[in-house]
């Protein structure tokens, strides 16, 4: 699912968007580097995990995947 992610200076996402629902970054979990892409697993304040990955050719940010529940 494409998404659209605020980052801090360094690069790392700080914020998320996933329809109209704001999803602070509280830590960043995992970083690596695939190709041309990024992929940051970070962890929200509710525990859930998410998998974002970037395209630095197009920009694009994309979910890759959601792990755990709310608390």
């Amino acid at each position: 699912m494409k998404i659209q992610v605020h980052c801090r200076r360094s690069g790392d996402p700080r914020s998320f968007l996933i329809g109209a629902r704001s999803l602070h970054v509280m830590r960043v979990v995992e970083r690596a580097m695939e190709d041309s892409r990024r992929r940051f697993r970070v962890r929200v304040a509710d525990g859930r995990e998410f998998v974002l990955r970037h395209n630095l050719e197009t920009g694009d940010w994309w979910l890759a995947s959601v792990q755990g529940r709310r608390a």
